[in-house]
């Protein structure tokens, strides 16, 4: 979503072209938006070391052929296994490359060796950079460059409405993101099972799903987990849900619950459609959101502190209210896609200068 929005901002500035697999649903929203897509091969079903290895030497060759054909100016490796991937056909079609650090990955050696062919690194967040940093990416060489979101009047409008039904209804709290063993979902239904066991009236939504096949015991155990639990009947899985505009009017409050992650931009899309958000101490979560502010934030793999926030924000809709309002504030002014374009733009600048 973050590059779509940057690619969309940009196209006009800048003769764009994105490298990806063919059939993924990144080619299709491009060919939605009518912008070149460069295919590259599928990734691996199923996770595994030697299968992605395999996979990084394959694209890395389809890069390299990329950029000595069209011979780019510059590549903006979107992750750090593009920036792996881009390394080859940087140096052989002699292109800059720009590295879009969004993990906090704990490769070091390859971290390193992807900050030393980088000629400039953005970082999601602090956070990231502050790992950059300790991998041994030149500090001099990293801006950090949050993601943007876009809303429109009527999105407000329309979830303002929806901010004003919570007060009349049992809240519903979600937890939205991939099924991934870091995003800690387990931790809300703990928390969800607190909340009801101290009298809160609430539905708990799960919105998520193992999307790339890669973490398929992680989400059969937290599956068999919410199925087990005494308060099963209140919680709802909804799946992977594209629709997330429509999500957004249904639900009354995000419960993050990963402690290592690197921005967040689930948390910056609820506060953007004025949902107020609880989420954990640490990373990117910790810079985005002022606690007791634009949100409330409790320790990591803590679900008693998790269960006294959500129980607040259950109790004290006004107070809900005045955080949400407070947060969409915030967003409004620091984390639009237009201002994410124009810094992105003016380091595309930097390096086609020098």
């Amino acid at each position: 979503m973050s590059l779509l929005l940057m690619v969309k901002h940009l196209r006009n500035q800048f003769l764009i072209s994105v490298a990806c697999p063919a059939e993924s649903m990144l080619a299709r929203r491009l060919a939605e938006m009518k912008v070149e897509s460069l295919h590259l091969p599928e990734p691996p079903s199923r996770f595994s070391r030697v299968g992605w290895l395999v996979h990084l030497l394959r694209t890395s060759y389809h890069i390299a052929k990329i950029t000595c054909e069209d011979k780019p100016i510059l590549i903006h490796a979107n992750n750090f296994y593009a920036a792996a991937a881009s390394v080859l056909g940087a140096f052989l079609g002699r292109a800059k490359l720009l590295w879009h650090a969004r993990d906090l990955t704990r490769a070091g050696l390859a971290v390193r060796f992807c900050g030393v062919f980088s000629k400039r690194v953005i970082a999601v967040s602090g956070s990231v950079k502050d790992e950059l940093i300790k991998h041994g990416v030149r500090r001099d060489k990293i801006s950090v460059v949050h993601n943007g979101i876009e809303v429109t009047e009527s999105e407000v409008e329309a979830q303002g409405d929806a901010v004003t039904k919570m007060c009349k209804r049992e809240i519903r709290f979600a937890n939205v993101g991939q099924f991934v063993g870091w995003k800690k979902q387990g931790l809300f239904l703990e928390a969800a099972c607190q909340v009801d066991e101290k009298g809160g009236a609430a539905e708990y939504v799960l919105v998520g799903d193992d999307i790339f096949g890669r973490d398929l015991k992680y989400k059969t155990e937290l599956v068999r987990q919410m199925r087990s639990l005494r308060i099963a009947e209140k919680i709802k899985f909804w799946g992977w849900r594209e629709d997330m505009g429509e999500v957004w009017r249904e639900i009354d409050c995000l419960v993050h619950t990963a402690d290592r992650e690197p921005f967040g931009r689930v948390i910056i899309e609820a506060m953007g459609n004025m949902i107020p958000v609880i989420a954990v101490d640490s990373c990117g979560p910790g810079e985005l959101i002022e606690n007791g502010k634009t949100g409330l934030l409790v320790g990591a793999d803590d679900a008693g502190q998790l269960s006294v926030a959500m129980l607040r924000i259950a109790n004290d809709r006004e107070y809900a209210r005045k955080l949400a309002s407070a947060a969409y504030k915030k967003v409004i002014s620091n984390f639009s896609a237009e201002k994410t374009a124009g810094h992105i733009k003016q380091i595309y600048k930097q390096i086609l200068s020098a």
